[in-house]
């Protein structure tokens, strides 16, 4: 995988986006708790890991049904669902390079029913691991969770507002979800005139290509010619998607050490005597924490151990195209 934008014929139309950027806060349910205290954040970044695992530099995180028991574990509905994600698009991933590696014979129709698998299996994973990366993120906000639960990718990028919506004789005007959590970290036009396109490209192909009865059709050929077919087709994806994931990286680390500030603030209020559910927080994302009994310093403990108690290491097989 290379780090570099995709090659200008395989780019995305840009489209251009128009909605909002509502302002937002963050919740309690943004930290993960023991009691009265705060021991973590409540997100794992999972375009970090993913795109560490891409480049051969990283394990992808596991979090279990046991780990929804753990003591200070996660409570995020989206971790969990998004690492599974995230463990099935690298055995899809590692499928692919399988089959275009492979130089064994195979029978024409075998070998392009494994090409049309393998790519709308890309294309249908990228698309959900991109909805549950942002739906977590959301998690940690004040918005109430009906507005994106059941939302699908192409809605998180921008759907009708539904207070609008129901007021009679009006045209609600659009707001992006995704806008929204680039928006307090100055990341709006990198999302807008980049990843945004091709969240919207992987979307259009997941609707017509691998989530409904519409597919290629079957044709079959030698061997080789449908790995060649596999191997372009699954790349102009996941370039698209690498590129995507480096984004969607600034945002969770952006996310993280403004939650792990305000985070170790709170928690040396706790330890000067106010209660969390007395202290009346403000958590507005990009600004600072402010307190009127919040003492001056900062807290000892190591950074990692706030952060984020990192789950179980996975490492699926990491061989990758070059």
């Amino acid at each position: 995988m290379s780090d570099q934008k995709p090659k200008s014929d395989a780019r995305p139309p840009h489209r251009d986006w128009h909605g909002t950027h509502h302002t937002f806060a963050y919740r309690a349910q943004a930290f993960r708790w023991i009691g009265p205290e705060l021991v973590g954040i409540n997100f794992i970044p999972l375009a970090t890991d993913m795109r560490a695992w891409l480049m051969q530099r990283g394990q992808l995180p596991v979090a279990t049904l046991a780990d929804k028991d753990a003591s200070g574990g996660y409570r995020n509905p989206f971790t969990f669902s998004g690492t599974s994600l995230s463990l099935l698009l690298a055995r899809v991933v590692n499928a692919y390079h399988d089959f275009v590696t492979d130089t064994s014979d195979l029978e024409p129709v075998e070998a392009d029913v494994e090409r049309l698998r393998i790519y709308n299996e890309v294309v249908l994973y990228t698309a959900r691991f991109c909805e549950s990366v942002v739906k977590q993120l959301l998690h940690c906000t004040h918005l109430p969770e009906k507005r994106y639960e059941r939302k699908s990718l192409g809605e998180l990028l921008e759907s009708p507002c539904p207070t609008c919506r129901k007021e009679s004789g009006k045209k609600p005007h659009m707001v992006s979800l995704v806008g929204c959590l680039a928006h307090p970290f100055s990341l709006c036009l990198e999302f807008e005139h980049c990843a945004m396109d091709h969240m919207d490209m992987v979307n259009k192909l997941r609707n017509s290509q691998a989530a409904h009865s519409g597919i290629q059709t079957v044709n079959p050929r030698a061997a080789d010619v449908s790995r060649a077919q596999c191997d372009k087709d699954c790349r102009e994806v996941l370039d698209g998607f690498f590129h995507m994931l480096s984004h969607f990286e600034k945002l969770e680390e952006r996310m993280l050490n403004d939650l792990a500030e305000k985070g170790e603030q709170i928690e040396l209020l706790r330890l000067n005597g106010v209660p969390a559910e007395e202290a009346n927080y403000e958590l507005i994302p990009g600004r600072r924490f402010e307190h009127p009994r919040l003492p001056r310093g900062r807290l000892s403990w190591p950074g990692t151990i706030f952060l984020r108690l990192q789950p179980q290491g996975f490492d699926p097989e990491p061989e990758l195209p070059k």
